[in-house]
């Protein structure tokens, strides 16, 4: 059974995937203070925490070293906006992803959601070229993805007894 605390940040972390994704499905685009209000409750959680407050970590905490070194494995993904071929925020949100997760199962949060993502875009172009050649082509919402891929990786930890 979970405590307060690990409850409470299972609303939240749900709660902002699905605004994620909702936003991203709608409009294309991150809010970044979507993304700020993530990063920082994270952080502050983990300060928290470790300040021994009778607060616990998150219930897929990662460490100090190791959610650092998930962070910046966003930045392997600059290179591919710089080229476009992905949004700001769809870096933003695999920087808080990684914070919250680490490198490893942050690698599993980018595969299903690259997958996800990917499903999208061929259905899409087959659409687009198949049936209705004058669609207008938009965007895949790849942070929607990867949230989809993180609600689905973090359940999936939660309620795996090799998850520790």
């Amino acid at each position: 059974m979970l405590s307060l605390g690990e409850s409470l940040w299972w609303v939240l972390f749900i709660l902002w995937s699905l605004m994620l994704v909702l936003a991203d499905w709608r409009h294309r685009r991150i809010p970044n203070v979507l993304v700020a209000a993530a990063a920082c409750l994270q952080v502050l959680w983990a300060i928290a925490a470790a300040a021994g407050m009778g607060w616990q970590y998150s219930p897929l905490w990662p460490g100090w070293g190791m959610a650092l070194l998930g962070f910046l494995v966003a930045l392997l993904f600059v290179p591919l906006w710089m080229c476009r071929a992905m949004g700001a925020g769809d870096v933003k949100v695999i920087a808080v992803y990684g914070l919250a997760f680490g490198p490893v199962r942050l690698a599993l949060v980018l595969a299903v959601g690259s997958l996800l993502a990917g499903m999208h875009a061929a259905l899409y172009w087959i659409v687009a070229h198949w049936w209705v050649p004058s669609a207008k082509l938009r965007k895949v919402p790849y942070a929607a993805y990867l949230a989809m891929g993180a609600l689905s990786v973090a359940y999936t930890l939660l309620s795996s007894r090799w998850s520790s």
